[in-house]
């Protein structure tokens, strides 16, 4: 008898639990699925400095024969290298893992190379281009997978050139030199990091096509004896490339 009465009240009190078990985990609250990372913010204005090293590449060319050249058309490449630093400011928008922007760039540069004798005649004479100063503005598009940033950029681009000389025997010491603005397009790419959400570092890698430049009334020292055999001094720098690696630092806002 006695375990008859425990056998119903074991059977009574697991249909209780199959009836109220239900009910209860009802109301236990649900565990909340894990939630999705959240992107790298790299929308928002920002601000930094660049430098690195560059080279160029281009031609000069005599137009008329003149107290440099004996016949018009005589030319000599170039190879003008050395440092740039500067600094830029831009803006980025972002969509899901794609970031656009637009980035002003301004740089001093020291890119400069002196040849000597290039023109057979005058063994002595020598030749020095500059690239002082470039600036770019560009468009940029990339893609942001976390904090890392990959991208692409392309615009215009604007550099001061200047070209001089000076002649050596058997009539030294005779000069001129002319600067010019020289307008072109550039095209580019880099990748970037961005740490504590606000400091980002790259590396940069860009090429410059300048216009053909025409340098004419070139300032000479020596006026007359310069424009000896054709006046003035007449010259021009063609197709002048540039080509840069820069690093970049910057806080974005």
């Amino acid at each position: 008898m006695l375990t008859m009465t425990k056998l119903s009240l074991g059977c009574a009190a697991l249909t209780m639990l199959l009836i109220a078990g239900p009910a209860v985990a009802a109301d236990m609250p649900l565990k909340a699925p894990p939630m999705a990372p959240i992107a790298t913010n790299w929308a928002g204005a920002y601000v930094g400095v660049n430098g690195g090293w560059g080279r160029a590449d281009a031609t000069w060319t005599f137009p008329n024969a003149q107290f440099f050249a004996t016949v018009g058309g005589q030319n000599f490449t170039i190879n003008p290298s050395g440092g740039l630093v500067g600094g830029h400011i831009g803006y980025n928008f972002q969509g899901h893992s794609w970031v656009f922007g637009v980035e002003l760039a301004g740089d001093w540069t020291n890119l400069s190379q002196t040849v000597v004798g290039p023109v057979p005649a005058f063994p002595f004479d020598s030749f020095t281009t500059k690239v002082t100063d470039l600036e770019t503005l560009t468009t940029r598009i990339g893609y942001a997978p976390g904090n890392w940033l990959f991208y692409a950029k392309g615009g215009a681009a604007s550099a001061s050139v200047q070209l001089s000389g000076i002649s050596g025997l058997p009539v030294p010491n005779v000069a001129f030199s002319n600067r010019e603005r020289i307008g072109g397009v550039t095209v580019g790419g880099g990748i970037e990091t961005i740490w504590a959400g606000h400091f980002i570092f790259g590396i940069e890698y860009n090429y410059v096509a300048l216009e053909d430049s025409i340098h004419e009334n070139a300032a000479c020292i020596v006026a007359a004896t310069c424009g000896a055999r054709s006046a003035p001094v007449n010259m021009s720098s063609n197709n002048l490339r540039i080509e840069s690696l820069l690093g970049r630092v910057s806080y974005k806002f």
